[in-house]
């Protein structure tokens, strides 16, 4: 009895020892100390706890063909956890830095038998000084584009499809075993990364159309270089912010590549199999400024240029969070089940999104504000006769910042079918309807 005593009055007076630490520090979005442990009186040395679940309402619009549960059916309405994260950073010193993330993503009615929680990231980082950080492990540090790393703060209800276009082909929930080096020379921001593809492919290389290949991966080869004009954004984790909600005034011009040697084959006129490399280059400018701090009122916009260079003909299609099960071929369309639709391929990508935050409905507690924003992804590529258009429209409800959000967005995607010369053009358009609800803790 003595020994359990002894026990919980050490807990006790360890938790007591956490929460006097905590109490002490910056609050987050609800008022509440972060969930930030220093193991030193300088604060240099700490270990931190966060995640958040992103819980989706939605109604879609399915793509001919499409089969839930075996039966072909035109719409769905649905419950889904778009993500689940749980995150541990532990800095043992000034210089050291271990992440460990695991989670959920795309729990649907497709995956109601068999969601997995798992491990996202696992990386170790040692910070040399300003100008240089060097990391390996598994993690989302990757070159390109500013939004290929995931999602953090995101204007809109998800990341723009493109971002991720090769989710699950060569990465892991878009995640790879990787080092990378990374850094900030005065305004210059920097990230290198070599990492080693998956390769979850099984199909065998086709006549004129590049796929990816099912031979043993080469390395996956990606930087991202950013200017900063005005304030500086933190590099400490891999994702970049899609807004600040006016919280920072920042103008960032960015550049990047992602390079993989003989990632795709095809066939040839005399059915030799031809290696085809995966090269990308992206230029994009992100803008974010309060208009008056007062109000609360900001104004967020980011442009996006990318050309890809995967092989003859290449387009991936790919649906956020599918609901169907299957498609039924004799009446589908080229985007296949669901809510497929073209998100990448050899060709040219535009993307274009503004937003912003409304006046606080209530100015003294400094909450509950509107933050409506619109976007329009634009591909030209080659697989494709018709142009691919792609937009959305939306609001979010901010209830304690972006740590708590309820967000509406309605997206119109083209459906593709062959015409009779075999050119894929757009044969009909579809909806979606998202109704989402964000929380973060940290």
């Amino acid at each position: 009895m003595k020994t359990n005593y002894l026990k919980i009055g050490l807990c006790l007076s360890l938790l007591a020892g956490f929460i006097n630490t905590i109490n002490a520090q910056k609050k987050n979005d609800f008022g509440n100390p972060t969930l930030t442990h220093y193991l030193n009186d300088e604060k240099t040395r700490s270990i931190s706890f966060s995640g958040y679940t992103e819980i989706w309402a939605r109604y879609l619009e399915l793509n001919p063909g499409s089969l839930v549960n075996g039966e072909q059916v035109n719409s769905i309405s649905d419950l889904s956890l778009r993500r689940v994260r749980v995150k541990m950073a532990y800095q043992p010193t000034e210089k050291f830095t271990f992440v460990l993330q695991g989670g959920l993503t795309n729990v649907n009615v497709a995956s109601k038998t068999s969601p997995t929680f798992e491990l996202l990231d696992a990386y170790a980082e040692y910070k040399f000084n300003d100008v240089i950080a060097a990391g390996a492990g598994r993690s989302t540090w990757r070159g390109l584009s500013r939004f290929t790393t995931g999602p953090l703060n995101t204007l809109l209800y998800d990341l723009p499809s493109y971002a991720t276009g090769n989710a699950g082909i060569s990465d892991e929930t878009v995640r790879e075993l990787s080092i990378y080096a990374k850094g900030q020379i005065g305004k210059l921001d920097y990230r290198l990364v070599i990492a080693d593809p998956y390769t979850n492919v099984s199909a065998d290389p086709q006549y004129n159309l590049a796929t990816f290949s099912k031979t043993s991966p080469n390395k996956d080869y990606s930087g991202y270089f950013k200017y900063e004009f005005f304030e500086s954004e933190n590099n400490s984790s891999p994702f970049h912010s899609g807004t600040y909600s006016g919280k920072k005034k920042v103008l960032a011009l960015g550049a990047g590549f992602e390079y993989m040697h003989n990632a795709l084959w095809h066939l040839d006129e005399t059915k030799t199999t031809i290696n085809d490399d995966e090269k990308s280059f992206a230029v994009d400018i992100f803008y974010d400024t309060p208009i008056n701090k007062d109000r609360g009122t900001s104004f967020s916009a980011y442009a996006m240029a990318m050309n890809n260079n995967y092989g003859p003909n290449y387009v991936r299609y790919s649906g956020v969070s599918n609901p169907a099960s299957g498609v039924n071929t004799a009446t589908s369309s080229l985007n296949g089940a669901g809510n497929n639709s073209p998100v990448i391929g050899t060709g040219n990508t535009y993307y274009v999104q503004i937003g912003g935050t409304l006046p606080y409905f209530n100015r003294d507690k400094n909450n509950l504000q509107l933050q409506p924003a619109a976007s329009v992804m634009l591909s030209d590529l080659d697989g494709l006769h018709d142009k691919a258009l792609t937009y959305d429209a939306g609001v979010s409800l901010l209830m304690n910042g972006m740590s708590s959000r309820l967000t509406v967005d309605a997206q119109n995607r083209p459906i593709y079918k062959l015409n009779n010369i075999g050119q894929a053009d757009v044969s009909d358009r579809k909806w979606q309807f998202v109704l989402k609800y964000r929380i973060d803790f940290n």
